[in-house]
């Protein structure tokens, strides 16, 4: 039927009185077989009986008739409605309380089939409500609220024991999908997951509950009916978990791997609600991550004390550019065979004003969480710059600055211009300029990365790459950078006299650079020793503490001319 059947419906529905489905019914029957009988009626009685008694007498008797009548069949169609008014109902309180309709299911015609339809549809939307809800479309698997619903029901079947059981909350996350994701593509990412997820289930069994609780973090705890709660050592467990799921998972013919972090907390000594319990696991997990130390962590309320301490560092650092609490130290670097000073490297510091110069170790962590390091990353190129212009106009001897590029400015696919614009503003030229990258800003999308140190290098700056060999990226990425100078990590340099791996290390880094027609710079040397030993490795620049500290401009200056 189409909309225009409703026009009769939609004109009832604008008397007000009519206020009901049924008072619209019930009126219509009255009017249709009233008005036709009544009019017959007074017509034959007018037309045939003078005496107006006798009339009246006959109009009085057929009224009550007909209306007693009437009563019946309006009562009746009543009757016949309940159908569609108990439908209705059902669909308020299903709609109003989640109720799911009580409906009979047995009749047959269209009323009943209305009946039978609504309950048959109502159950599968209120399922399909349920699912989505409470699982994950991805996975399968319960999500955040429906795993707190069954641990909070599991914290009330133990606090009901008489004995006092100690209870482990899990929380684990595949920290490298966001690289699987951009080397692999999305769909490769997700088909990583769902596999983890069945190997997980797989591993844990039907006594553990398994939820997703985020994108790659996923968060279980043992039955109470389980055998896992009566084991003392969670860490023994999460251990095997860890073990397993970190091997490669065959992906669509790719093996597939991923770093496994697990945090842990313990009912009741690190909190008796669910909430309490799988906050404290995330923030272990959190800790495993941050710390770099540990791939499995348990809570601490120290951590919770630093955790604290971070997040007000970050609201601070996040003033610092505005407030002029940040400035530029330079660390330079000469020429290892003439001793020539050839430039310097551009070093971010923050000075706070509560808690002095904050180590960059501390601060520069927490720019890159919060995503602020590109902002920090484009001030310290603009000041560096800034510095140098000076420098130059002032005919100093000439000096090359080098400078770090984020992870997060090489997303910006306008990095090349803001480069550009900044030395154009200062009156440099590219030749005075040395943009850094490190392995590990370029595992988060590499193909992007690759295209703009492309677009960098065509324009005629150099490009270095930091802390060779502690990374992830492989040999095949290097060969597709176009790098002017390669830097072997001062881990290496200060091992290298006494650790025949760093030693070893260091010299198949010299060789490749060498091989690949790269200069190779050294960081980290602190003892005339070591700069003999890079010296005869091959070594072409060095910068470290035998050299010169970082230093200000001023000091630069000095160090320059002496």
């Amino acid at each position: 039927m189409s909309l225009n059947g409703l026009n009769f419906y939609s004109y009832l529905s604008k008397v007000r009185i009519l206020k009901t489905y049924s008072s619209k019914i019930m009126l219509v029957a009255f009017l249709g077989t009233h008005v036709p009988l009544i009019t017959l009626l007074l017509f034959f009685v007018i037309s045939t009986i003078q005496d107006l008694q006798t009339a009246f007498k006959i109009l009085g008797i057929a009224l009550a008739a007909t209306l007693t009548g009437t009563a019946a069949t309006l009562l009746a169609l009543r009757k016949l409605l309940a159908p569609v008014m108990l439908t209705s109902k059902s669909l308020n309180r299903y709609l109003s309380e989640r109720e799911i309709p009580n409906l009979p299911t047995v009749f047959r015609d269209e009323a009943g089939s209305l009946m039978a339809d609504t309950v048959t549809t109502v159950r599968k939307l209120d399922e399909l409500i349920h699912y989505m809800t409470n699982y994950d479309g991805l996975s399968g698997l319960p999500n955040r609220d429906l795993f707190l619903e069954r641990l909070g029901s599991s914290l009330h079947e133990l606090s009901m024991r008489e004995e006092i059981l100690s209870f482990p909350v899990l929380s684990l996350e595949a920290t490298h999908l966001k690289q699987i994701r951009s080397n692999f593509g999305v769909h490769m990412g997700d088909l990583y997951l769902r596999s983890l997820v069945q190997k997980l289930e797989t591993m844990l069994g039907p006594e553990t509950v398994l939820a997703r609780t985020g994108d790659a973090e996923f968060s279980f705890f043992p039955l109470p009916s389980s055998s896992q709660i009566l084991e003392t050592d969670s860490e023994i467990w999460a251990g095997k978990i860890q073990d397993i799921t970190s091997s490669p998972l065959n992906v669509v013919d790719q093996q597939i791997s991923s770093e496994i972090l697990i945090g842990i907390s313990v009912f009741p000594y690190d909190g008796k609600s669910s909430d309490q319990l799988l906050w404290k696991s995330e923030t272990a997990l959190n800790q495993a991550k941050i710390s770099g130390t540990s791939k499995i962590q348990t809570y601490s309320s120290e951590w919770k004390e630093r955790m604290k301490e971070k997040y007000l560092l970050e609201k601070d650092l996040r003033l610092a550019i505005s407030r002029n609490q940040l400035f530029i130290q330079y660390q330079p670097r000469i020429e290892v065979q003439t001793g020539k000073k050839i430039s310097a490297e551009a070093l971010l510091r923050w000075n706070h004003p509560e808690y002095g110069v904050i180590s960059p170790t501390i601060f520069i962590p927490i720019a890159e969480e919060s995503g602020i390091i590109g902002e920090m990353g484009e001030w310290v190129l603009s000041k560096s710059m800034e510095d140098l212009g000076i420098w130059k106009k002032r005919g100093l001897p000439p000096i090359r600055i080098s400078v770090n590029l984020s992870a997060k400015q090489l997303e910006d696919k306008n990095i090349t211009k803001k480069v550009l614009d900044i030395l154009e503003k200062n009156n440099l030229s590219v030749e005075d300029l040395e943009l850094e990258i490190t392995e590990s800003s370029l595992i988060t999308n590499i193909q992007s990365a690759l295209e703009i140190l492309g677009e960098l290098h065509s324009w005629g700056i150099s490009l270095a790459l930091d802390d060779f060999g502690t990374g992830y990226s492989s040999l095949s990425y290097l060969s597709k950078i176009p790098l002017k100078t390669l830097k072997v990590d001062q881990s290496f340099v200060r091992k290298i006299l006494t650790d025949p791996n760093s030693l070893a290390i260091s010299k198949t880094i010299v060789a490749l650079g060498k091989s690949l027609g790269l200069r190779i710079t050294a960081e980290g040397v602190e003892t005339e020793v070591q700069m003999r030993k890079i010296k005869d490795l091959g070594c072409d620049e060095a910068q470290g503490y035998f050299l010169s500290k970082p230093i200000l401009l001023e000091e630069l200056e000095v160090f320059v001319q002496t």
